[in-house]
């Protein structure tokens, strides 16, 4: 996010509040990564059959891509208001670039770039493969809700979003 004035929610709460709130993404078997240095949220799905989206489980399903991609910028946007707060997609664009092999797990690092009062914008990169090919660039725009709920765990930030 390019306001950096604003408090980043710590990578341990934001796990938890995945583990918790997104039982999609737990049923798949996404899984959110340590913290990072550059405040990027880093997830990674591991290659299972049931995710192929071919007879012969080489590729992962283009939706596995489109839902990690939401899934992970929406985990961006909230690292980036430091709390949790009902959001919605209201849209989301991504550009396949090469097929998503099973050969590894599919990775997804993204960042909110932009936040207004009520938008939040975030972009992320899909990699996949041995040698963690970009193999999709997805961009959102989320709504966010004007309250937000409170959530045991979850720190508010000190400002509002500009």
């Amino acid at each position: 996010m390019s306001d950096k004035s604003q408090a980043e929610i710590p990578m341990e709460e934001l796990a938890r509040l995945f583990a918790r709130h997104m039982p999609h993404g737990q049923d798949i078997g996404m899984q959110m990564d340590g913290s990072s240095a550059d405040g990027r949220t880093r997830m990674h799905l591991p290659a299972q059959p049931f995710l192929s989206g071919d007879a012969t489980a080489s590729f992962f399903f283009p939706g596995v891509l489109f839902s990690m991609a939401d899934t992970a910028c929406g985990m961006a946007v909230f690292r980036a208001l430091g709390r949790y707060t009902p959001i919605a997609t209201i849209d989301m664009r991504i550009d396949h670039l090469a097929p998503a092999t099973m050969d590894a797990d599919l990775l997804a690092v993204a960042e909110c770039y932009r936040m207004t009062r009520s938008i939040a914008f975030a972009r992320c990169e899909l990699l996949c493969g041995p040698r963690s090919k970009v193999v999709a660039i997805a961009v959102g725009t989320f709504m966010l809700q004007s309250r937000s709920t409170r959530m045991a765990g979850i720190h508010k930030p000190q400002g509002r979003p500009q």
